[in-house]
Order: C-alpha cells, then structure tokens, then sequence
C-alpha cells in the first residue's frame, strides 16, 4: 500500500478554503500497520488527501520509534470529514500496538463534537462524558495549559489562534488536541461557533479582548476562564453572567493567581483563629535563572517585551507602617529597592500598582503595611530608567532610520552622547558606563531602527533579538509573601511562603506556573469542583484549597513557615 501510495503521481494542490481537516497523527503507525488502514479509512468515505509530511525514525538498538504523519483531508460534506476523524480516533483506540495519538486541525465550522446543546451528555469509548475545552490563543503560556487539560482521553482541546500553524504546535500537546483558525479580535460567527460548541473556554489573549469573549459565553451560556486582571469591562458582567448561570473565573494564572492562593490561605486561617492581619507583602518575579543572568539588563523574556516595559511605568500605591505612598510612573524605575527574601540572590523590588485594593479582597483593611511588588535583579531599573530618561521608552517617531541617527536627535542640546547619557543618568559615571556597555551590546550605535513610526517599538524588537533564553538556559518563578498578624492574647505570628520554581528542557517555569493555573481553574470548573456562578476570583477557598492541591501534584509547592514570637520556628 505504502510503496503504491508513493508511486501516485503528483496532483495539484487543493485551495485550502475548501472544506478540509488535517491530521497529526504520532506512533508505531507501520509495524502496527495503522497507517494503512487510516488510509483505507479515507478512501472508503471518498475524501480526497495530501500528505504534508510523513517522518519515519528508524528502530535504534532494537527499540522502535514513533512515527510521525501529517495528512491533510478533503471532502465538501462536514459529515464525512467528522466520520474520518471519529473512525480514525476508534482506530488508534482498537491498535493498541501503536501507542498512537492524533490531533487535528480543522479548516470548516461544524467540527467540534462533544457539546450536546439537548443536554444529553455523549459518553466516550471509555465510559466517560466527553468534553470539549476552548483554548484562545496560542502564546507562550498556551501549551502547558493544553496538554494539563488534554491527559485524558475523553477531552478534546480546541485550540484557536490566528496563525495555523500556532494553534497546531499547542494542539499537539493534548492527547485530543483540535487546532482553529480564526480572528479572535473580533466577534464573529466563527468564534460564537466555537464557543457554541465548547463546554468551557480558556481565553488566554490579551487582557482588552477579554470582555468580547465574555459577551459571547454570557450569550451561549458557556463558561469562561481568564489569567488576567479582572477589569472594570469584566466587571460590568456580573450580574449577566450570574443571569447566564455560567462562571467567569478571572486571575488565574501567576501574579494574579498563585498569589492570591498563597496568601489567602494564610489569611483565611489567622481571620479563622480570631487574628488580625497588620502587615502584608507580596513580590514576584519571573527572571532568568541565575546562571543565564549573563547579559548588561540582568533579564531575558518569557513574555512580551512591550508587556515588561510598560509594566515599569505603571503608577503605584501602598501604605508602608501606616503611611500611604504614591509612585508616579514616570518615577517608578527610580523607587526599586534592595529585597532579601531570596538570600542568595541579589534581588530589588519596584511596587506593583495599587496594593491598596487588596485590602479590601483579602480582607486586611486594618493592616499598617500592604505592598505588592515585582522582582528583578538588581541594576535592572536603574538601567532601564536611564533608558527612559534619554526618550528611549517614548511612543512616537524615531526621525531617523537607524539608532545612530536616532539617537544624535534625541541628544540635541549635548556635545556628544557619553555626555547625555550621563546626564540621564543623574551624573553617576558608574551608572552611565554600564548604560553605554549596555547599548553597545544591543547594538545600539549601528542597528537599523525596525519602526520608524516608534522609538519604544524598535527598542522593543532590539530587546526581542537579543534577550532570548538559548535552547540550554532556564527561566525561573520567585514568589513570596511576609505577613505579620497579631492576636487577642497578645501573641505576634510572622508567615513567611516561597516559592522558587525554575523551568526544565520541557517547560518554562512561566509556563508552568501560569498554564497551569489557568488548567486547574478550569478543570474544577468543568467537573463540577466549583459550583459558583458569576464573577469569580480564586480568593475564596472553595477554589484555592482545591486549585493549591493540584498544583502540587505539579510539584508546584509553597515552602510555608511561621515564626511565633518567643518560640522557635515551625514548619507548616
């Protein structure tokens, strides 16, 4: 059959708007010989089919390897291209020798299976209620949360992204894993089909896009999982989505998520034992891990550039023994301090928007000190805020088309640029050495500008280019929280929890910590773990007890210690 099928002459091309879904199928697929009988499949159901690729690794020290086939199927009837995906799914499950698995990318409407809008559950060949779970989007944070929520067998992962081949790759990390194109920043009959069909939706695009999803799920009754702040559009749904009888959980990712788990467990617990919370602080960080720490910014990303930039000019305000305090933005670099909870690591903290809102959501309004903070290395925000001294974070044209000729405008008025840089750098020489190293390295006096139309864009893709994690480096998480409460009997208990996560040649630690998250919330969401409906915050127990306990088994654990004055330390 094989040497036959390779034999057939070449044919052209199908138009990809034509009705088509293309499979991905992995495993033993010719010692088991399913490969033939996939093929036998498509044939029998008179569908056309290319094969886009077929990878045969060879058996090494007589241990066979997996084979990997992509094959991408036509037929103008929806019908028959969802019976080769169902027989050819049966097939994996009957040949067992092949230890195969499928994903698929489907170019039509109509192709997601598992929702029965009758309200009649369908039941999988294992006996158990098939589900469909909608992941949109398909960045950096995307596959931990597919292949968390893709383990078993009787849940398929949908997959949304602008991009093909995006979609795919973060498919493929579920067992049944389904990949969709489609423009996700506008409301659309594609996306309301997919949420339509979905028994829960993960949203994992940019904050602003979030409400649009939302609006859509209220309307389908279908609910919905975000990583991101809850904002003031999201709030607005509140009482329509408790009227749609769905749950919108919100913040469940790192910072926001864990954070609120973390801390709240401890709150809850002294609140429990009649104390009162006086001090709260929180900081986290992702960073590179120490050893690949090896560049002038200290920093590499795992996240987007822009994201980190603006972060760094957000205002800011907490109360610090008993006095309020508020950071401009423009001032937000130069108000890092030094921060010792990671001992061996040389650490600064800049404050982290308005920590006094969470006063109110963890109930702390009393306490002297609430502070929220992010972590970097130390000589990041010194660095940076030199950068932004010199113009180089503004928003608007760089008058030129490379950095040297942007820069001599942006120097207008000093001799040379060693003098400007030191001015922007408050005079401190040393300081203003490590800024020229820094550009130096990045190119800075020879690259081309990449966006004429934005000095911080250009900047954004220089930093892109050249702060990468290499393929042997890792990134890492740091999250910890100092909180003091004081009792009726006069006793002081001081908590302390870590966390120090660091990513493997599998998964970022970013990846982890937010995908994963994002997988739990949504997992007790959809089996009935979390009975709540409308605007949900992971602030409550009934979903961090649970949410804390499955990441865990993810060897994602808080190292937990309180101090109680006069006695030793104890470990909880």
């Amino acid at each position: 059959y094989i040497e036959a099928l390779m034999k057939r002459p070449a044919t052209i091309r199908h138009d990809l708007k034509y009705p088509h879904t293309l499979l991905r199928i992995e495993g033993h697929l010719f010692d088991s010989g399913l490969i033939n009988q996939i093929l036998d499949v498509i044939e029998r159901l008179d569908c056309h089919f290319e094969i886009e690729e077929c990878a045969v690794k060879p058996t090494v020290n007589g241990v066979p390897h997996k084979s990997v086939l992509m094959i991408r199927v036509f037929h103008e009837d929806n019908s028959k291209l969802d019976d080769v995906i169902k027989k050819v799914d049966m097939l994996l499950h009957l040949i067992e020798s092949a230890e195969a698995s499928m994903q698929h990318f489907d170019g039509r409407l109509g192709s997601t299976q598992s929702k029965d809008k009758s309200g009649r559950s369908k039941v999988s060949v294992f006996g158990e209620r098939e589900k469909t779970v909608l992941i949109l989007g398909a960045g950096k944070v995307a596959g931990s949360c597919a292949e968390y929520l893709g383990r078993s067998k009787s849940t398929t992962v949908a997959v949304a992204s602008l991009f093909e081949d995006e979609a795919m790759d973060v498919a493929k990390n579920a067992i049944r894993g389904k990949a969709f194109t489609c423009d996700l920043s506008q409301p659309g009959d594609k996306l309301r089909h997919l949420i339509q069909e979905a028994d829960i939706v993960v949203s994992l695009l940019p904050a602003p896009m979030h409400p649009i999803v939302a609006m859509e799920c209220i309307s389908l009754e279908t609910d919905l999982v975000t990583a991101s702040y809850e904002s003031d559009e999201m709030r607005a749904l509140r009482s329509s989505s408790e009227e749609a009888g769905i749950a919108i959980l919100n913040e469940v990712g790192l910072d926001p998520g864990m954070d609120h788990m973390s801390a709240m467990k401890i709150i809850d617990d002294v609140h429990a034992r009649g104390g009162e919370i006086t001090t709260f602080s929180s900081v986290c960080g992702g960073l590179p891990a120490p050893e690949a720490a090896n560049n002038p910014l200290l920093y590499k990303f795992s996240w987007s550039p822009m994201g980190v930039l603006r972060a760094s000019q957000n205002e800011a305000t907490f109360r610090r023994d008993g006095e309020t305090i508020h950071v401009n933005g423009a001032d937000l670099l130069a108000s890092s301090e030094p921060i010792y909870a990671f001992s061996s690591i040389n650490l600064e903290c800049l404050p982290n928007r308005d920590s006094l809102i969470y006063g109110e959501k963890y109930g702390i309004q009393s306490a002297k000190t609430i502070f929220r903070g992010t972590l970097r290395y130390q000589g990041f925000s010194a660095l940076l805020h030199v950068f932004k001294n010199m113009g180089i974070l503004d928003d608007k044209e760089t008058g030129a088309a490379t950095w040297h000729d942007t820069l001599e405008n942006l120097q207008s008025g000093f001799p040379d640029l060693r003098s400007f840089i030191l001015s922007c750098a408050g005079n401190d020489k040393e300081l203003a050495s490590r800024v020229y190293k820094c550009m130096i390295w990045l190119g800075l006096k020879i690259a081309p500008v990449s966006d004429p139309s934005s000095i911080v864009n250009s900047f954004c893709d220089l930093l892109e280019q050249h702060l990468q994690y290499e393929d042997n480096e890792r990134d890492m998480v740091l999250m910890h929280h100092d909180i003091k409460a004081s009792f009726g009997d006069g006793s002081v208990e001081s908590h302390s929890c870590s966390l120090q996560l660091f990513g493997d040649d599998k998964m970022t630690a970013m990846c982890k910590t937010v995908g994963y998250t994002a997988a739990v919330g949504t997992k007790l969401i959809l089996e009935g773990d979390i009975t709540k409906k409308g605007l949900l915050l992971p602030t409550s127990k009934d979903v961090y007890t649970p949410s804390l306990d499955l990441l865990k088994k993810e060897d994602v654990i808080f190292d937990d210690h309180v101090h109680i004055e006069g006695d030793y330390d104890i470990v909880v």
